[in-house]
């Protein structure tokens, strides 16, 4: 395990302190700080220490939630059949009507026309990459949701995606639950939220280098 990778990939919010800034001293301010310094640094060594065991990973990502995106490990998937990556999509729409429903809205360089769909809120399209389809799904991260639940068997990675944080899912298939669709099982998949928009690629024989490649030339113009 990479710890100062992993360290730099946690997103960690800083609590504000002008107000503190400026009743204290500056020799006072320098050692009320090395606390909260000292307890967070142990706290993210902490965090990611437990990821590398599966028990302590599971509970830590029963609660994760990556913009639109929920994470939730469990101990038995719910039942979920399998279905083609286009199915349940939405209506077609515009890419105008697209971007009215996600702003920020990326799309992959591939030859030909791209069928756009949406449901939900949720933007999706299934463009072929190296002869194979791949979803690519997209939403507002305040509005709505996209739900997954993982077993133990399916790993949890995290990575950076666009000089941003995501996560890399990978192994055994999980569930996942589309805006207004029955569950369906989901292959590898590549979870990013950036500038208030959450991403998503997926295919079953995605390899993660892939993935990453194709986060990474994702353009906003077609």
């Amino acid at each position: 395990m990479d710890l100062e990778r992993e360290l730099r990939a946690l997103d960690v919010e800083w609590p504000p302190t002008p107000h503190l800034r400026l009743a204290l001293e500056p020799r006072v301010r320098r050692r009320s700080r090395r606390p909260l310094v000292a307890v967070v640094a142990l706290a993210l060594v902490a965090i990611v220490a437990a990821l590398a065991v599966p028990q302590s990973r599971g509970a830590i990502l029963r609660f994760l939630h990556l913009g639109g995106e929920s994470i939730e490990f469990v101990q038995t998937l719910p039942p979920a059949g399998e279905r083609p990556l286009g199915a349940g999509l939405g209506p077609p729409v515009s890419e105008s009507e697209a971007r009215a429903s996600v702003p920020a809205l990326l799309l992959p360089q591939v030859a030909g026309r791209l069928r756009l769909h949406e449901s939900g809120g949720v933007v999706s399209v299934v463009f072929a990459h190296a002869g194979r389809p791949v979803l690519l799904s997209e939403l507002p991260s305040g509005q709505g949701y996209l739900l997954k639940k993982l077993a133990g068997t399916t790993n949890a990675e995290w990575v950076d995606v666009r000089g941003t944080s995501g996560l890399w899912l990978s192994g055994a298939p999980h569930v996942f639950f589309f805006p207004r669709e029955p569950a369906r099982l989901a292959g590898n998949t590549l979870v990013w939220e950036s500038g208030g928009t959450t991403y998503r690629l997926e295919a079953p024989d995605l390899a993660k280098a892939d993935a990453l490649a194709l986060a990474a030339s994702l353009t906003d113009t077609p």
